[in-house]
């Protein structure tokens, strides 16, 4: 039995039921076949405005995520690129201790063109603690092979020697003296020339005489 039916069962003509169902939807009156509906549809709000949440809180938490991945991937770019600083900084400091061991070794050697004397021994590798490897040897080899870039360790006379000299000479009485010449007297402090007043009496004669 349909509502129209039902409508003439209980006493409206047919014309009567046919506008009360038809005017039904105007006044925002629907029929439905199953009982309980108003219930059921309640049920069913509260069930999507949950699921609404839900979906809600999820976006929210993979916002977050994204967020926090973001943070995390900044900070790990931050931590790379410190630690490429820093054996940045290294690499230079052990370039640089290894170029002062190198000058240090061939002005030692008596080098005397140090610049060119590195450029001649090339790159030079560093052992686990450090130290340039086999920088003697290598130095030495540098040495031999170009002796002029080195000076000679013979020791040479100074070009202009001012200490006086000791001059012996046979006096008449077969004793031995001492003669200063006269650029050694003038180079002579009071105190030398007190010490020294006989021998430098002597060379004043003497040169007198001259």
């Amino acid at each position: 039995m349909n509502f129209k039916e039902y409508l003439i069962s209980v006493g409206l003509t047919e014309e009567q039921a046919t506008k009360v169902e038809q005017d039904m939807p105007a006044n925002k009156f629907y029929l439905a076949t199953e009982e309980n509906l108003d219930t059921r549809y309640t049920k069913l709000k509260e069930q999507k405005e949950q699921l609404e949440n839900d979906l809600a809180t999820a976006n929210k938490l993979v916002g977050d995520l994204k967020k926090t991945n973001k943070d995390a991937e900044e900070l790990q770019n931050k931590i790379t690129e410190y630690e490429q600083q820093v054996q940045q900084l290294e690499t230079e400091r052990a370039e640089e201790r290894k170029t002062y061991a190198v000058k240090e070794a061939l002005q030692g050697a008596g080098g005397k063109d140090i610049d060119y004397l590195m450029f001649k021994l090339g790159d030079l590798e560093l052992d686990k603690d450090g130290k340039v490897k086999d920088l003697d040897n290598k130095i030495k080899g540098l040495k031999e092979a170009t002796p002029s870039f080195f000076e000679s360790k013979e020791a040479t006379p100074p070009a202009d020697n001012k200490g006086y000299q000791v001059i012996d000479t046979k006096l008449d009485q077969g004793k031995q003296a001492t003669i200063y010449s006269m650029d050694q007297l003038r180079t002579m402090t009071p105190e030398e020339i007190n010490q020294n007043w006989d021998a430098v009496s002597a060379s004043l004669e003497k040169g007198e005489d001259k």
